[in-house]
């Protein structure tokens, strides 16, 4: 896939279904023999360095992207992809070039293998899988050199770069706040499909190429059998699903069309600096103010007003609500009661501002009740928040950190390398 490469995430090797999804499977059992043009004399199409590219290569890679994006593979559509066919071609050439300077190689075996997972993904056999590519006209020899420089590509970017990427601490506890920040916001299922444009007359390419997608779609393709073959962003792998994004974490281009869209409605192409953009909203949903389903327990400490300072240099020293009454066990008079467990909602005013932004194990400043001086200790924050886990945010940042650099080492591939296209 031209730019939308597979990576090698921090906990698991993130797979891309390269063909038949649920619908593309059905297209293969329905899209009938290759078209006619499939029958001219091979010729070569391109020079990847030392390696050629066969118009025979082009037109089964066109065919398997045509079937796999669930798109019917007619004399028309089999001519416009095949510019889309030769650059993943190239691509995958200059991968498992690049693999082999490494000396990363795929083997037989772990190609079968990955041919046979993609085929029960599917509910059939590696038989039926190459039965089903041979009746629309493919070989399988096409789709297991797909899968075999995706996995080498996969191998290089991880091993390369895969320990240098560091989330820190940080960039987690921001990217956890703006969730929350913007939590009571509307929020929106997004899917995406990148294609990249660096220069005018590249954006020309895209939009055309974006409208001839949304063509497509409209007469049936789905959209995430598209977005697997022609996006160029890291979502590729996952259909082009983002997952729910609230108001104002998009882009403002994208943000714009996304709030035109009703659900189920796929945008018109969207410029942006780097590329075309073409969104899909799935779904949408209103924001909810965090503490609505926010939780705290509370443990209150009191003490007479002379051993004030005594009682809150006890409480600083604890980091736990289990440590509590043992160290204030030394101030004389000073109680613990324990609050319980309450939704922030049905607590007091006073009390709620006294806690404001207290993280569990932290306390209150001292203040006055009665005869007595008190300090609030907070024992723990709960939120029923649909949001995602701290592990999630830094697995995300961490792909996304990764594709990048996948993007970036394939673009200077192509810069550096001698590539002769005879078919423009």
């Amino acid at each position: 896939m031209t730019g939308a490469v597979g990576l090698v995430p921090r906990k698991q090797c993130m797979k891309r279904n390269l063909v038949l999804v649920a619908a593309a499977a059905a297209a293969l059992l329905t899209a009938g023999p290759a078209p006619a043009v499939a029958q001219q004399a091979e010729a070569v199409a391109a020079i990847v360095n030392d390696d050629v590219i066969s118009t025979f290569d082009v037109r089964q890679r066109a065919l398997l992207i045509l079937i796999s994006s669930g798109i019917q593979p007619t004399q028309e559509s089999f001519q416009r992809v095949q510019s889309q066919a030769l650059r993943s071609l190239i691509d995958e050439s200059l991968q498992l070039q690049e693999a082999k300077q490494f000396k990363i190689e795929i083997s037989a075996k772990e190609i079968d293998n990955a041919f046979a997972q993609l085929a029960r993904q599917n509910n059939t056999t590696a038989d039926g899988l190459k039965g089903e590519l041979a009746r629309s006209g493919v070989s399988a020899a096409t789709l297991r050199r797909q899968l075999e420089a995706e996995m080498a590509w996969q191998r290089l970017v991880g091993g390369r770069f895969g320990s240098r990427v560091r989330i820190s601490d940080v960039q987690v506890r921001d990217t956890l706040a703006r969730i929350s920040a913007n939590a009571s916001k509307t929020q929106y299922l997004i899917s995406e499909i990148f294609l990249p444009a660096e220069s005018e007359s590249d954006v020309r390419d895209a939009t055309e190429a974006a409208n001839r997608l949304i063509e497509e779609m409209g007469k049936g393709a789905p959209f995430g059998a598209v977005a697997r073959q022609f996006s160029a962003a890291p979502s590729a792998a996952a259909g082009g699903d983002i997952g729910w994004i609230t108001q104002g974490e998009l882009r403002a281009e994208l943000q714009g069309a996304v709030q035109a869209l009703q659900p189920g409605q796929v945008s018109t192409p969207i410029r942006t600096p780097t590329g075309i953009y073409i969104v899909a909203l799935r779904d949408l949903r209103a924001g909810q103010d965090p503490k609505a389903s926010e939780r705290v327990a509370l443990r209150q400490v009191t003490a007479p007003r002379g051993d004030r300072i005594a009682m809150e240099r006890a409480v600083r020293r604890t980091s736990a609500c289990t440590d509590l009454e043992r160290a204030v066990a030394q101030v004389k008079g000073a109680a613990v009661v324990d609050l319980g467990d309450s939704p922030v909602t049905e607590l007091s005013d006073e009390v709620t501002k006294r806690i404001d932004g207290l993280k569990a194990g932290e306390a209150s400043a001292v203040y006055d009740a009665g005869d007595n001086v008190a300090v609030l200790v907070v024992c723990a924050r709960e939120s029923a928040s649909d949001g995602p886990s701290r592990q999630e945010v830094e697995d995300r940042l961490y792909d996304q950190e990764l594709a990048m650099l996948s993007q970036r080492y394939l673009r200077n591939l192509r810069r550096e390398s001698t590539i002769i296209n005879r078919l423009q």
